[in-house]
């Protein structure tokens, strides 16, 4: 969610928006699929997984709109705090579980793409 609110703020200010835009779905889709997987192998019905991630995404791309409508304008150290605990939260997301069974699973070529990841989020921020 607090990434979502920084999105909503950086897209109305034509800072780096395309960027973090690029950045959050192409780390949430992945976990979204790992997340839905492991919930059909608890049983899970697919309608169950599907009506949890349609809301999930409702909710999120509210959350997108709040940041936009609600945060845009606002005084930047007003802002500092969610986009600060929204960095946190990702930069924690990825420590804690995304990088270590990344690397079990894929091995070295981790480093690599982390890194092309890293550099092709630089080139959009420029754009």
């Amino acid at each position: 969610m607090p990434e979502n609110l920084a999105l909503g703020i950086s897209l109305t200010e034509g800072t780096g928006g395309i960027a973090l835009l690029a950045a959050i779905f192409v780390s949430n889709f992945p976990e979204a699929l790992v997340g839905a997987a492991s919930m059909r192998e608890q049983g899970r019905s697919k309608a169950q997984v599907i009506g949890l991630w349609t809301i999930c995404a409702v909710l999120l791309t509210f959350a997108v709109l709040a940041g936009a409508a609600w945060l845009a304008d606002t005084d930047p150290a007003v802002v500092s705090l969610p986009l600060a605990f929204a960095a946190g939260a990702v930069i924690a997301s990825l420590a804690d579980t995304l990088m270590p069974e990344a690397f079990e699973h894929g091995g070295p070529a981790v480093a690599l793409s982390t890194a092309a990841g890293f550099v092709l989020s630089f080139i959009l921020s420029l754009a």
